[in-house]
């Protein structure tokens, strides 16, 4: 027996040492809220039970008398919920065959105990809607409350039918994808946090066209599935048992996250690999396995950028999860430490899909994760974020164009083709990035949050310069991670670098883009309406009262110009203007306009002619609407033509948008 028990020792202790490695040094945030959880898969009935304790922390001088608790499954438990009644951006079918034979994901928590023992009472609430039929909100009313500074603790029984091959979540076949599947606690925000007046909770029920909001802290998750299911989870394996024929237990821990994710397949091949200390695992199916090496190249690229840009990714794993084709519903998708990126082995290498899905779910770890603001709320602070650093980095490591197929001479630049989906969309003023995720109710959702932002944040690089946006980018993230800022908090840190580092007036400037970015629905548009050269003719005639009479003399009088370039502000918002006037003889001037008149003109009275006009010759203002009309030429040269190729091309970001769905 001793042996025996030796011999078990000396197998996992490697294991042990290997986890105890990955431990990080000292806590990241503060750990507000801390789950340990076991749950068990049942494959064949398709669900899972689960028993976990939460441990939660009041962060606040408030005394707290209730704990709500996200639901998301019950999300899928009728065709009433909101998230199936709610305006969406994303298919929510549901198949006559699964109305038929009762297929619904649901949620039901069975038991809420507290530390004493207690049975705690509970029901389902519905904090922004009277729909009734919505159970995505469980509230948990505590027979103590929770005093100031105090911590709680629940134990929690639950059972869950996992749902067929939802938005984001559940299984097909043998593929299971679990996310947002345990009740998971709201987030207390305290009196002067984001846009807290008062201590509340912040728990909003399942919206469609929103992802989700979590609170820090440490996750050990023990789960009891069929031995021959390959896993992957947020954060690493800590120990590994048997458990029943053919079943084990894995226990996975995940330090300083707002979530915890998981999957499990049979098929999955594992490779891992490490960068500067981080081991990226890669679960891949085998016919996929073809572009191992787009998935690997693209994640170390961007630990690499983020290193130098703003700081080292400070998780010990990163697992990649490229689903089978029949698991596309859980891709392009970000979790702590954990991402969906599809793939097809069929895709052309000129079609970076792979590689741009990869880098824009691995940038979430940032802006989701770290930095975690709120999804439900102000969705453009995480996604905009992060396509506005996917363009970065695509642009940088793949100069060639995320769009490069030669046979064609078709090239297009990330940063393009996110520019490109903000002037494709249905309806660009809609709503205004301040509104929250789930108030976009007529489409152009998407196109917002991910395009204009991310085209915004890329117009106020130009308005300060890229060094000075990334002093505003650093100094946000290292203020603000692990602590959930809101747009103030944003604001107020471009006021601080831009007016520190260029002064007022450039403060002032871009404050108010900012503020009409965020707060309205307008779109820009500048135009050089004409270029006029009138030939100012020689003085002729009588000029004084006396004799003398001005005669044509062509050796002395040389002739002279008043040209003019007019242009014009075509829609609401007004963004400062560089402007290139090039002369007959070569010569340039580059011009300034404030950009607030409708309309403004430059003149000039000399001996030769304007040739062409452009306003923002150096494209820092990618917000602008159509660049087409931002030059006008006398002498028509190929340039125009260039750019009036590269702006027709920017359709293909709606292709890209659903390539990013559907492979």
């Amino acid at each position: 027996m001793k042996i025996g028990m030796l011999v078990i020792w000396l197998c996992i202790l490697p294991f042990l040492l290997g986890a105890e490695k990955k431990r990080l040094d000292e806590p990241l945030s503060s750990r507000t809220c801390n789950y340990v959880i076991d749950v068990y898969l049942d494959t064949e009935n398709k669900k899972v039970k689960g028993k976990q304790t939460v441990v939660f922390s009041n962060p606040s001088g408030d005394t707290i008398r209730t704990m709500p608790f996200h639901l998301y499954y019950n999300a899928f438990k009728n065709n009433k919920s909101i998230f199936n009644t709610g305006h969406s951006r994303i298919p929510r079918e549901i198949p006559d065959e699964e109305i038929e034979q009762g297929i619904w994901g649901k949620m039901q928590v069975l038991e809420v105990k507290d530390a004493e023992g207690r049975s705690l009472d509970f029901g389902y609430i519905q904090p922004d809607t009277d729909n009734k039929h919505d159970h995505t909100v469980l509230e948990v009313r505590l027979e103590e409350p929770i005093l100031p500074y105090d911590s709680c603790r629940l134990e929690m029984e639950w059972i869950s039918n996992i749902p067929k091959a939802k938005a984001r979540t559940g299984y097909n076949r043998e593929f299971f994808f679990m996310v947002q599947w345990y009740p998971k606690l709201g987030v207390y925000e305290p009196a002067g946090s984001r846009f807290a007046e008062k201590g509340q909770w912040n728990c909003h029920q399942y919206h469609p066209n929103t992802e989700y909001f979590g609170e820090f802290g440490v996750y050990e998750v023990t789960i009891d599935l069929p031995e021959k299911f390959k896993t992957g989870a947020s954060g690493f394996p800590i120990k590994e048992t048997e458990s029943g024929k053919d079943r084990k237990k894995i226990t996975y821990l995940a330090e300083d996250v707002i979530d915890f994710a998981w999957t499990a397949h049979p098929g999955f091949i594992e490779i891992i690999e490490e960068w500067n200390g981080i081991e990226i695992k890669l679960l891949i199916m085998p016919e996929h396995i073809c572009n191992k090496e787009r998935f690997l190249k693209a994640a170390k690229n961007t630990f690499e950028f983020f290193e130098q840009y703003l700081e080292k990714y400070p998780y010990p794993t990163l697992t990649i999860v490229s689903p089978p084709f029949h698991g596309l519903f859980s891709g392009a998708m970000e979790y702590p430490t954990l991402i969906t990126s599809p793939t097809l082995c069929d895709l052309p290498a000129g079609i970076k899909t792979t590689e741009t899905l990869t880098i824009h779910e691995l940038t979430h770890q940032y802006f989701m994760q770290m930095v975690a603001t709120n999804e439900q709320e102000e969705p453009w602070m995480d996604e905009g974020f992060t396509s506005f650093f996917e363009a970065k980095i695509l642009d940088k490591y793949y100069p060639e164009g995320v769009v490069d197929l030669d046979y064609f001479d078709i090239k297009v630049g990330s940063a393009e083709l996110r520019r490109g989906r903000f002037m494709s969309t249905y309806n660009p003023k809609v709503n205004p990035l301040s509104d929250f995720g789930f108030n976009f109710k007529h489409g152009s959702s998407g196109d917002i949050f991910y395009g204009k932002a991310a085209t915004g944040l890329m117009t106020l690089e130009g308005l300060v310069g890229e060094e000075v946006m990334q002093e505003i980018m650093k100094t946000y993230f290292h203020r603000w991670k692990f602590k959930h800022p809101c747009r103030n908090d944003f604001l107020e840190i471009v006021d601080e670098v831009v007016g520190k580092e260029l002064g007022q007036e450039k403060k002032e400037i871009a404050n108010d883009f900012m503020k009409q970015l965020i707060y309205g629905t307008e779109v820009c548009d500048y135009s050089v309406a004409s270029i006029t050269n009138f030939l100012i003719p020689e003085p002729l005639g009588y000029f004084e009262d006396d004799e003398d009479c001005k005669f044509p003399n062509e050796e002395q009088w040389e002739n002279e110009y008043l040209s003019k370039v007019i242009l014009f502000r075509n829609e609401g918002i007004t963004v400062p203007q560089e402007i290139r006037i090039v002369f007959d003889d070569g010569s340039e001037k580059l011009e300034y306009w404030d950009g607030k008149k409708r309309s403004y003109e430059f003149v000039y009275r000399g001996q030769h002619k304007i040739e062409c006009a452009e306003i923002d010759p150096g494209l820092k203002i990618p917000l602008d609407k159509n660049q087409i009309n931002n030059s006008r030429t006398i002498k028509q040269k190929n340039n125009g033509l260039l750019r009036a190729t590269v702006s027709l091309l920017t359709w293909m970001e709606s292709i890209m948008a659903g390539l990013g769905t559907l492979i």
